[in-house]
C-alpha cells in the first residue's frame, strides 16, 4: 500500500512498507546515527534481523530505503529474561494486559531525518496491520535519554525499570494499537 509522506519542508515522497532483506542492512547502517546507538545500543545488525519477529522497511518509490525498524518478542537491554517478562511489565502498569502474544519491543529505529515522523508513523500502522494480535509495541531506552523529536510521536512512558547487567535504570515507553490502526469490533446483527 502506498502513502505520500510531506516532510516538514513541503516536499512529498511516495512510500511503501516491505519485509526487510538482508540487502537492506548497508543502508540501514548508513541511517544509524550516534544517538541511534545510544537509544537501542551498538546493535550487530545482521543477528537482530535474524532474530527478529518482524523487521519492516519503508521504501520511496525508487526503492531507496527511507526507514527501517525491528521489532522482538522480548525486551532489549537485558531488563528482563526472554521468557519471563511479562511480571516486570505487569508490575509496572496493571492496566496493561501484555502478554508475549499481543506484545511487540522495538529493538532499533532508523530513518531518513527530514521524513523521520511520517516514516515512523507508516511503520507503525504498517505494523498493526500485519499483525492482528497485536495491542503493545513496547520501547526501552536508558533513563537518561529524551526519545527525540519523532518516537516521542508514537510513544507515552510509562515507567522505568532497573536492568538485570548493569547497575542503570531504563524508560519504558508504549505504543497502543488503538491510537493507530484501531481494531473493528463486529457484533452480532440483530
Amino acid at each position: 500500500k502506498m502513502s505520500v509522506l510531506t516532510s516538514p519542508r513541503g516536499k512529498t515522497e511516495v512510500v511503501h512498507c516491505r519485509r526487510t532483506e538482508l540487502q537492506d542492512v548497508y543502508c540501514i547502517k548508513n541511517l544509524t546515527r550516534k544517538f541511534t546507538q545510544k537509544l537501542f545500543g551498538r546493535l550487530n545488525i545482521i543477528y537482530l534481523l535474524e532474530k527478529a519477529n518482524l523487521a519492516i522497511t519503508l521504501c520511496n518509490d525508487k526503492e531507496e530505503v527511507m526507514a527501517q525498524a525491528t521489532f522482538v518478542d522480548y525486551p532489549n537491554w537485558n531488563i528482563a529474561r526472554q521468557d519471563d517478562w511479562v511480571s516486570v511489565f505487569r508490575e509496572l502498569d496493571s492496566e496493561i494486559p501484555c502478554t508475549p502474544l499481543n506484545t511487540l519491543f522495538m529493538h532499533l529505529f532508523v530513518a531518513v531525518d527530514e521524513y523521520s515522523i511520517g516514516c515512523c508513523k507508516e511503520i507503525i500502522r504498517t505494523v498493526f496491520r500485519a499483525v492482528p494480535e497485536l495491542h503493545f509495541i513496547f520501547l526501552i531506552v536508558p533513563s537518561y535519554m529524551s526519545l527525540g523529536s519523532t518516537l516521542i510521536t508514537v510513544f507515552d512512558q510509562v515507567g522505568s525499570v532497573p536492568c538485570l547487567t548493569f547497575d542503570e535504570d531504563f524508560a519504558v515507553y508504549i505504543c497502543h494499537r488503538h491510537s493507530h490502526y484501531p481494531q473493528l469490533h463486529i457484533r452480532e446483527a440483530r
